[in-house]
């Protein structure tokens, strides 16, 4: 039985473990077959945490499995197989332009920048997204404002995502108004990238510094400013700005806030 204190962070990696024991002798002949059995367990971990589930084949633009709370947690009212086949068209038309765009601009950075280096990586290959604040509007539904976690099971031979695993979840009741969007992109985590609403360019780095991290993760732990700031030598006027910061750049209302969604981006 699965518990329902499960968290979002080890849901996400436990399901990725999971998912390649059980895939990691099937012939890749036929997908729709390998992902099945899989598939059902996955959407009982989606409805526990709140989650819209989906597995997608990046070719054929087909999506392979959809957990069946799709319709209450990002707004579809439309049957199972008219969002399996027309998937693609929904996104690109129900979030804004300029999400849209940057939809179709990563992935022209991806092939760009990346495939090559994802093609020649001698260990373990891995590419990790992380999309927040995405505005879907779907027709007759209210705005869902949402995080979406991409994990990529599988490559091509010439280093192109082949299939994706997309966590989608409503953080509205996390975000502070006109909160911005960003993303963050983990190339087989040891290369991160960020893109800020407010930069308009893909950076090196990550979203949240090496510092921030550190004082998010003892506050995380329950710590008070003071003991932030005498554990990592720094003032405790320096650890109130990496918070302010921190609230600013990912629009979360509050601290706890914060930490709920680091954790869903998976950022600690």
């Amino acid at each position: 039985m699965i518990s329902e204190k499960s968290s979002q962070g080890s849901f996400h990696s436990e399901f990725v473990a999971m998912w390649k024991e059980s895939n990691q002798k099937v012939i890749n002949d036929n997908l729709n077959q390998k992902y099945a059995a899989t598939s059902k367990l996955l959407g009982q971990y989606a409805s526990i945490n709140n989650q819209s589930i989906t597995i997608y084949n990046t070719q054929t633009q087909e999506v392979l499995y959809i957990s069946e709370n799709y319709w209450n947690t990002i707004g579809y009212r439309c049957t199972e197989a008219e969002y399996k086949r027309w998937s693609t068209l929904y996104w690109m038309r129900d979030i804004p332009l300029r999400q849209s765009w940057f939809m179709v601009q990563i992935s022209l950075w991806y092939k760009t920048n990346v495939q090559k280096k994802v093609k020649n990586y001698e260990g373990t290959k891995s590419l990790h997204f992380y999309l927040h604040n995405f505005a879907l509007h779907p027709p007759g539904a209210q705005v869902f404002h949402l995080s979406m976690l991409v994990e990529t099971l599988e490559f091509t031979p010439s280093g192109s995502p082949l299939i994706f695993l997309i966590i989608k979840k409503d953080i509205g009741s996390l975000l502070k108004e006109d909160s911005p969007w960003w993303a963050e992109v983990r190339i087989n985590d040891n290369e991160p990238y960020h893109f800020h609403q407010e930069e308009k360019k893909f950076q090196k780095g990550r979203i949240l510094t090496d510092r921030e991290r550190e004082v998010l993760l003892l506050v995380k732990e329950g710590k008070e400013t003071k003991q932030i700031a005498e554990q990592l030598s720094i003032s405790t006027h320096t650890v109130d700005k990496h918070r302010k910061n921190m609230l600013e750049r990912t629009g979360a209302k509050d601290t706890s806030c914060l930490i709920q969604i680091a954790e869903n981006g998976k950022l600690l």
